[in-house]
């Protein structure tokens, strides 16, 4: 069997890749000609050009495949522009689909996020809590909506999808970083306070096992939540301090005030031409409407299995130094 990963220089997805390696299945990995392939140190795989706006390279790089790991999508930096950026973004993923289609693709596992998943106030959320999109002010909650919403559509209309939900996800390979943002800031000892709010975190080689798992058992149009530890930033960031051996952050700011910097954040960026924002929007979306998570169905359909945490962030800190992120 052969399966393309869709994402594969990123952090999940390399991660998805060194499973199938690992399963004995052949690889075949799509990237741009931009992307670095840090995270596929050591790996065997077969790579061919293709981008999400082009659908004819998609087509090409599916075709010979029976399994699609899509793991990539458009990661809106601002929030400016929203009906722009909502049109790229589901346009690239009509064109995963769209190609999917036409390649007759066996088996597709989509990632998607936990920001699909919605805020249960009298317990942990779970795949059927309700979701309401206008409640998150930052752009990438909203897009991944939609996508996950064209995912689910073509579901229903055939396609053999399955679509996973990670949670807050940390470990080695995070090369942009990613989460481990918030690994490599505390143990540098450059996050001088901190917005608290209730998170779960899990182990990307657990999600990436869980991708696996989707592949060969889970149920096509079927939501999972990979998820491990409930905790908080506060407890998080604490043990990161530990075991980075370092101070952990002092203060703590006020949600509200944290919302109004992130404003001026993206509005200043945009302004003075940054790259990115200093703090996002999505950023405050998560906090605010982060949560603890009941992965009771991946555990019992997936065989869903988790890594402590404290063995994740350890594994992860050594990664960053080795690479001298810290």
């Amino acid at each position: 069997m052969k399966a393309l990963v869709i994402g594969a220089t990123g952090f999940i997805g390399s991660h998805i890749a060194r499973a199938l390696v690992a399963e004995g299945i052949d690889v075949r990995i799509t990237r741009r000609s931009a992307s670095p392939t840090l995270a596929l140190e050591g790996l065997k795989y077969e790579m061919m050009a293709a981008d999400l706006d082009d659908l004819a390279s998609l087509r090409k790089a599916m075709k010979g495949c029976q399994t699609l790991f899509h793991s990539a999508g458009y990661y809106p930096l601002y929030s400016f522009d929203r009906a722009q950026q909502k049109k790229i973004a589901t346009t690239q993923m009509r064109n995963v689909l769209q190609a999917a289609e036409d390649t007759n693709i066996q088996k597709i596992v989509y990632t998607s996020s936990m920001s699909r998943i919605g805020k249960n106030r009298n317990g942990p959320s779970n795949e059927e809590t309700l979701y309401d999109p206008r409640h998150f002010t930052g752009l990438y909650y909203q897009i991944k909506d939609a996508l996950e919403e064209l995912a689910i559509q073509a579901a229903g209309d055939g396609l053999p999808i399955t679509i996973v939900n990670p949670t807050g996800v940390f470990g080695d390979y995070d090369i942009k970083p990613t989460s481990g943002a918030l690994v490599v800031a505390v143990a540098r000892g450059k996050l001088p306070f901190i917005i608290d709010a209730p998170m779960n975190t899990v182990d990307v080689r657990d999600v990436a096992q869980g991708q696996l798992a989707a592949m060969k058992v889970g149920k096509v149009g079927r939501r999972y939540l990979l998820g491990g530890d409930n905790t908080t930033v506060a407890e998080l960031t604490k043990l990161i301090a530990r075991l980075a051996r370092v101070r952990p952050p002092l203060f703590k700011i006020p949600l509200p005030v944290a919302a109004i910097a992130a404003y001026a954040s993206e509005y200043l960026g945009k302004l003075f031409h940054q790259e990115k924002p200093l703090l996002p929007l999505v950023g405050i979306d998560f906090l605010r409407y982060g949560d603890h998570y009941d992965t009771t169905r991946a555990k019992t359909e997936l065989g869903f299995r988790t890594t402590p945490l404290e063995a994740t962030l350890e594994r992860a800190i050594r990664w960053f130094r080795q690479h001298h992120y810290v």
